[in-house]
């Protein structure tokens, strides 16, 4: 080992223990951080939005170019995809594990291809068990985004090789229908798993309550500890 790599591991920092949440980070800057839940769970890498709304949230899905693909199955959803510094989506099982260990808030932040900007928030967010088809449980509405989730409150996960609804008149089923593993009712007003498409239809990344069937051009879920 030569005196210069030696120097360079005298100078490096130990590496930071899992975090609770991203509310525990002390640091006000955003980026990936370790996560543990609970001593019963294994830790995972996080990204913490440590500088907007105060800081402390978590992302749970963020999409901004259309580069992963979210047209998947229910095991992927489960687990998680992506990269979390990237496009991703955290997966249903931690979601589950954290709004079950203490109460979350979520923000849904929107931007259109012409660069317009909204967020809607929700003063309480849970996700149910697998068993329990990772159940949505979504409080009261407010921001500039308009309330296009209040809809899907109570209504279980679909995906690809999982939706359960019995709705004759959306042949195939809604996730099909709108190319969205998502919690469908009949089916949504919010499409934040759809196709990164720039286009008016159905089948995009779209905010109903906000610009209808408009795709979006970015959304992003974070969720924090109330």
């Amino acid at each position: 080992m030569t005196e210069a790599t030696e120097s360079q591991e005298d100078m490096r920092m130990p590496e930071q223990p899992p975090f609770t949440s991203c509310k525990n980070v002390a640091s006000k800057v955003s980026g990936v951080y370790l996560i543990r839940i609970n001593n019963g769970t294994s830790p995972f890498k996080a990204f913490c939005e440590q500088e907007k709304f105060d800081g402390g949230w978590l992302v749970v899905q963020h999409r901004f170019d259309g580069s992963v693909d979210f047209y998947r199955n229910w095991a992927q959803y489960r687990e998680g995809f992506g990269e979390v510094d990237n496009e991703f989506w955290l997966g249903l099982e931690k979601m589950h594990q954290l709004t079950t260990a203490r109460p979350h808030e979520i923000i849904i932040e929107l931007k259109d291809f012409s660069g317009n900007y909204a967020y809607t928030r929700y003063d309480e967010f849970k996700i149910g068990s697998e068993s329990e088809h990772y159940t949505l449980t979504l409080g009261k509405y407010s921001g500039n985004g308009t309330d296009s989730m209040t809809r899907n409150n109570g209504k279980k996960f679909a995906a690809t090789d999982r939706d359960d609804m019995d709705k004759p008149y959306v042949p195939g089923g809604c996730v099909a229908a709108f190319r969205s593993p998502w919690w469908h009712d009949d089916c949504t007003y919010a499409n934040l798993n759809g196709p990164y498409n720039n286009a008016y239809d159905i089948r995009t990344m779209f905010w109903y309550a906000w610009k209808r069937y408009q795709g979006m051009s970015y959304t992003r879920m974070i969720i924090r500890e109330v």
